[in-house]
């Protein structure tokens, strides 16, 4: 009522001010013929809503970022628009994962299917994702002196056994089943053949999508386009000679090489978005929308909020009591984590589907428990390029009797029962008790694997075989039905929308809301501590594994990220 009340009164005062707006924007209106959007090299889907004192502390970090649903909305606004000739992107070395970069090209390729001119500039030049990008533009200029980079792709796994041995330290792995190879980075000295052949399939994938682009601007065939590879790096002409790029321009000689004057036929990306979506008036009642509830991160039960159970369950049980929501789009970018914290996660989802349509949208990567807590979406809708699946369960066991012995501490232990220290560092355990674990993770496996076959609709038989922990490709989950649709946020906005019963001029005009729960909260210890990169990410997912004490997973933190 506040609120409707206090907006009523702004509304009010502001009608004096109406002609006066109306000549104000149309003194300010965009004249130019070009869009030239400057993106920031840390591209990200959205922006999620932050407490004030977050975004106040975060102010030039959320300066350093661009958002791909900006982009998208922009992209809406110029194909109505007849004024303008076409856009161009000012593209960095993207810090962006390779669904946010899927999700970028599709743009550009809308631009150009609906009769816009495009372009893009590499004043850095860039590696495989910015090419990738930017091979789907016109024309592609490149900085004099900047270089592009092709390499070809690679994933690096560093296994830390050895400086675990050396400290005294052993980590026993429980896992279901041969593909979930969540701790071998701490429990072996060298890639299984499982990893291997999971690890290259993903890097297989993505070579031959980054390849097809490539061949599709060159004109030449895959396998011609792979002898690239051996070159390596393309600076200046070569890299026109390469086809890889069409001309050499510096940032300020863009209007030139588009036709435009730098003064009159350029608009700024980010004045062009603002102006189309100035109001004056605000709309006294909140209109229904569509909400989005983010898993980002580990999912646990503390930690980074957008994947602390507490909210997210928390703002799914807001979304399903408020009737202005209409529907639910469920982002997920999480490798998995807490079992229990997942399937209660699950659960809300399940509460919120009985009441109204939830679809589920993957980002880089939703396997383990990622995927667990979205099975039963009316629909799952993923990049081809990001990482789902891991269907299985992890558990590890630290031992550390030898560091213990070597410090000089003695353990004595009083216990009522045979298996009363059975998680303690102390001891390594009994036949009896491995078979204990073993027993409790093919229960949680088995449980997994039917939850999914029901959320599916499709028998266990069928899920089994996909499922053993393996992760997969999204393009490749969506062959084998794990995965519904292939497309960016955009796409899973569209079937949502098809799922809620209103009328269609309401049904388009549902924008997406973000719902989130927020409490400001330490991070873990692993985060504290920075740890990021090569030999740190094992410590940090020894750290993760450990925290649950003997907690079961459904995590996949085994994948290294594919550069």
């Amino acid at each position: 009522m506040l609120r409707l009340v206090l907006r009523s009164i702004r509304n009010l005062l502001c009608v004096p001010l109406l002609p006066l707006w109306a000549i104000a924007r149309w003194l300010s209106r965009p004249k130019g013929r070009w869009i030239v959007v400057r993106l920031k090299p840390r591209l990200v889907e959205a922006r999620q809503p932050l407490p004030w004192l977050r975004r106040l502390l975060d102010a030039g970090s959320i300066r350093r970022t661009s958002s791909l649903a900006a982009v998208r909305r922009l992209a809406d606004y110029a194909i109505s628009d007849s004024r303008i000739d076409g856009v161009a992107f000012v593209l960095p070395p993207l810090h962006a994962g390779w669904s946010v970069s899927v999700g970028l090209r599709e743009q550009i390729l809308r631009l150009r299917d609906e009769g816009k001119g495009t372009a893009v500039l590499l004043p850095r030049g860039g590696g495989h994702r910015a090419l990738y990008v930017a091979s789907a533009a016109e024309r592609i200029y490149l900085a004099p002196q900047a270089t592009i980079t092709l390499l070809g792709l690679s994933a690096q796994s560093h296994y830390v056994k050895p400086l675990l041995d050396r400290v005294g330290v052993e980590v026993e792995p429980f896992a279901r089943k041969e593909y979930k190879t969540a701790a071998e980075r701490l429990s072996r000295d060298s890639m299984s053949e499982p990893q291997r052949e999971q690890l290259q399939a993903l890097i297989d994938g993505h070579t031959t999508a980054f390849l097809d682009a490539l061949s599709e601007r060159t004109g030449t065939a895959p396998e011609e386009t792979r002898t690239l590879f051996d070159a390596g790096v393309f600076r200046g002409q070569r890299a026109i000679e390469a086809r890889l790029a069409d001309a050499l321009a510096y940032e300020d000689e863009l209007p030139d090489k588009l036709g435009v004057d730098a003064k009159k036929g350029i608009i700024e990306g980010d004045r062009y978005l603002r102006f189309k979506e100035a109001k004056l008036f605000r709309p006294l009642r909140r209109p229904p929308y569509i909400a989005v509830v983010a898993i980002k991160g580990a999912i646990s039960e503390s930690g980074a909020p957008t994947a602390r159970r507490g909210s997210v369950v928390a703002a799914l049980r807001h979304a399903r009591q408020d009737r202005r929501a209409l529907g639910v789009l469920l982002w997920v970018d999480s490798p998995g984590g807490s079992a229990e914290a997942s399937d209660l996660i699950h659960r809300e989802v399940v509460r919120v589907k009985e009441k109204k349509p939830v679809v589920a949208y993957f980002g880089e990567v939703a396997a383990s428990g990622g995927y667990y807590v979205a099975a039963h979406a009316n629909a799952i809708v993923a990049q081809p390029l990001g990482l789902t699946g891991s269907i299985g369960v992890v558990s590890a066991r630290l031992l550390a009797s030898r560091l213990l012995d070597r410090v000089g501490i003695r353990t004595e232990v009083l216990r009522t029962g045979p298996h009363a220290d059975v998680f303690s560092p102390h001891r390594p355990l009994t036949d009896e008790e491995r078979s204990l674990m073993n027993r409790e993770l093919d229960a949680f496996y088995d449980s997994f694997v039917a939850l999914v076959a029901d959320g599916r609709g499709r028998p266990v038989e069928d899920i089994e075989p996909l499922a053993r922990g393996r992760v997969w490709l999204a393009a490749d989950a969506h062959h084998h039905g794990l995965v519904d649709e292939l497309g960016g946020m955009d796409a899973a906005l569209e079937q949502l929308k098809d799922r809620i019963d209103v009328p269609a001029p309401l049904r388009e005009r549902l924008r997406p809301m973000m719902v989130a729960s927020y409490r400001l909260e330490p991070p873990p210890p692993a985060a504290q501590l920075g740890l990021d990169g090569s030999v740190f990410e094992s410590l940090r997912d020894l750290a993760l594994l450990l925290s649950e004490g003997p907690a079961v997973l459904y995590h996949a933190i085994s994948i290294p990220k594919i550069r």
